[in-house]
This record gives C-alpha cells, sequence and structure tokens, in this order.
C-alpha cells in the first residue's frame, strides 16, 4: 500500500481513518520508520482518549486497540527512544 500525499496527511492526524489496524502502518513500504512512528503515535493518543472516554462511561465506539499500537511502536521502536511531538498533555490522576 503506498500513500499519496493526502492520505499521508490524514493518516498522520487521524491514523484510523486510512489504516484498519495498527500493524498495516509497521508493514506500509511507502512510509518511513519516523513516519510510521510518529502515526503509532498519533494513533496511541487517540486509542488514550477512547479509553478514558470509555472509563468515564462516554464511550459506545469502536474499541481503542490500544495494545496493538503498543506492540506496533514497539517493532519500531523497542527501547521507546522516539518521543511523540505532542508535549506533555495533561493526563487523567
Amino acid at each position: 500500500m503506498t500513500l499519496t500525499n493526502q492520505e499521508l496527511a490524514n493518516a498522520m492526524t487521524s491514523p484510523a481513518s486510512i489504516f484498519d489496524f495498527p500493524l498495516e502502518v509497521v508493514a506500509c513500504p511507502g512510509l518511513s520508520r519516523e513516519q510510521k512512528i510518529d502515526i503509532l503515535k498519533r494513533w496511541e493518543l487517540d486509542a488514550r482518549a477512547l479509553q478514558r472516554a470509555t472509563d468515564e462511561n462516554m464511550g459506545g465506539g469502536e474499541p481503542p486497540l490500544l495494545d496493538e499500537v503498543n506492540r506496533a511502536l514497539m517493532m519500531l521502536d523497542p527501547q521507546n527512544t522516539v518521543r511523540d511531538g505532542f508535549g506533555s498533555a495533561p493526563t487523567k490522576i
């Protein structure tokens, strides 16, 4: 699967709009390792937000796929050395 520029832009902002599963990102030959990690980090952020909503009984959508996203990230960055570009997002305590 080779992505167009528009599909790449969409994948960077909403990975699930382009890919069905996180491992599809890993297997996509047209993406660099850094692009794959960026897409998966965005997917992780989205999955965590969905998980928080589900925890607060505001779910109802697709399952977050957080475990699958983390497995895919571990394949590309086993030491978790690549930081995401989202800064220090607030977290629920």
